[in-house]
C-alpha cells in the first residue's frame, strides 16, 4: 500500500485521481497506480465510468462489472489476425487486450509496452507515433522486427519479427490496414496514392476533371474490396463524351484520346499531354495553355516555333504545320471553325 500511496500522492499522471480511485485503491493498488501515472483510458474516464456497480455496499470478487471492448467501442472492429466466424465471435475481446492495456500505458493508443507473440513469451514495444516505418511506429528501421506489427509476423511477406521481408511502403500503414477491418488491407480513397503515386500526383494539378469529380471514386467505381489487377473500374472516355470523336489521320485508324489527353490531369489546359507520343513514336513536348487562336504561342501552332504546337507534332505529310517546322502558309486564325473535335478534326 505504500508503493500506492506514493503513486497516488505523485503528480505524475495526467489524470486527476478522484476519490473513487482512491477507494478502489485498497485494493487494486497497481490498476490505479498505473492510472495514476499513466494518464489512464481517458482524461475524462474514471473506475466506476467502466466498472459499474453489481453489488453495492459490498466488495469480493466480481462485486463490479468487467465490462467487454464492444461495449463502448461498437465500432466492426475484427480480430487480427482474422479467424474463422464461428472462432472469431469469441475471440474479439481477447485479441484487443493482446496489444492494448484498457487501464493506461506510456505507449500511444493504450498499446501495451509489451506484447505477447507466443506462448510464455513477450516483446517489449515502444509506439510513440503512427508515421509508419519510423522509431517508435509499426515498424522500426533502425532496429528491424521490433516494431508493434513486426514483433507478432512470422509468415508475411513484409516487416517479419526476424527483421526480413521485402522492401514495402514506408508511411503509415493504417493508411491500407484500417483497425476497423482487422488490419486487413482496404482499398479506399484515401489509400489510392500508395500503389498509384502518378496518377494522383497528375491528378492534383488543377485541371477540369480535378474540379468536376475532386476523387477517384466518381470515376473508379468499386469491384473488389481487395487491392489487386482489377479491382476498379476504368471507365471509357466515351462513357462521358460522347460528342466527341478523336482524330483520324487518312488511311489510318483513329488514334485513342489518350493520344493527346492525360484523363488524370496536366500543366497544360483541357487535360493535353504535356508530351505527346506521336503516331511515329517520338515524344515530343507540348505546351497548350487553352488559346483558341490557331498559329500562336500555346495554341494548336506555334508562331515562334513551328513544329511544336499540339497539332503540329505528329503531322508528317500534310500540307499545312507540319512536325518539321515546315508546310505552305495557311489560315492563321483558330482551327477549330474548319477542324470540329466533334468530326475527328477532319476538315469541312
Amino acid at each position: 500500500m505504500a508503493a500506492v500511496a506514493v503513486a497516488l500522492g505523485a503528480p505524475v499522471g495526467v489524470l486527476a485521481v478522484t476519490d473513487s480511485a482512491l477507494l478502489c485503491g485498497r485494493c487494486h493498488d497497481s490498476k490505479v497506480a498505473q492510472v495514476a501515472t499513466t494518464g489512464g483510458h481517458a482524461a475524462d474516464v474514471d473506475c466506476v465510468d467502466c466498472h459499474e456497480d453489481r453489488r453495492p455496499g459490498r466488495f469480493a470478487r466480481r462485486h463490479r462489472t468487467i465490462p467487454t471492448c464492444l461495449t463502448h467501442h461498437v465500432s466492426p472492429t475484427t480480430r487480427h489476425p482474422p479467424l474463422p466466424a464461428k472462432r472469431a465471435a469469441r475471440g474479439v475481446q481477447g485479441n484487443c487486450l493482446a496489444c492494448h492495456d484498457p487501464h493506461g500505458s506510456t505507449n500511444a493508443h493504450l498499446v501495451r509496452t509489451a506484447i505477447p507473440t507466443g506462448r510464455f513469451r513477450q516483446r517489449a514495444v515502444q509506439f510513440t507515433n503512427d508515421s509508419g516505418a519510423a522509431t517508435g511506429s509499426f515498424v522500426d528501421p533502425a532496429a528491424p522486427g521490433r516494431g508493434l506489427c513486426e514483433v507478432c509476423h512470422r509468415r508475411t511477406d513484409f516487416y517479419r519479427a526476424n527483421g526480413h521481408g521485402k522492401p514495402h511502403f514506408t508511411e503509415s500503414c493504417v493508411l491500407c490496414h484500417e483497425h476497423d477491418a482487422g488490419f486487413l488491407p482496404v482499398v479506399a480513397e484515401k489509400n489510392c496514392p500508395v500503389c498509384h503515386a502518378a496518377e494522383a500526383a497528375r491528378f492534383a494539378r488543377p485541371s477540369l476533371h480535378h474540379m468536376t469529380f475532386g476523387a477517384c471514386t466518381p470515376c473508379h467505381a468499386e469491384r473488389a474490396a481487395m487491392p489487386g489487377p482489377g479491382h476498379r473500374a476504368k471507365p471509357a472516355c466515351t462513357d462521358c463524351h460522347q460528342d466527341l470523336a478523336t482524330h483520324a489521320p487518312p488511311g489510318h485508324p483513329a488514334l485513342p484520346c489518350t493520344q493527346c489527353h492525360d484523363p488524370h490531369g496536366t500543366d497544360n489546359a483541357r487535360l493535353v499531354q504535356d508530351v505527346v507520343t506521336t503516331p511515329a513514336g517520338a515524344a515530343r513536348a507540348v505546351r497548350f495553355d487553352g488559346n483558341l487562336l490557331g498559329k500562336a504561342d500555346g495554341s494548336f501552332a506555334s508562331a515562334s516555333a513551328p513544329g511544336s504546337g499540339i497539332c503540329e507534332v505528329c503531322h508528317s505529310t500534310t500540307r499545312f504545320y507540319r512536325g518539321d517546322g515546315t508546310g505552305e502558309p495557311h489560315f492563321a486564325l483558330s482551327c477549330l471553325p474548319c477542324h470540329l473535335h466533334a468530326a475527328g478534326f477532319a476538315p469541312r
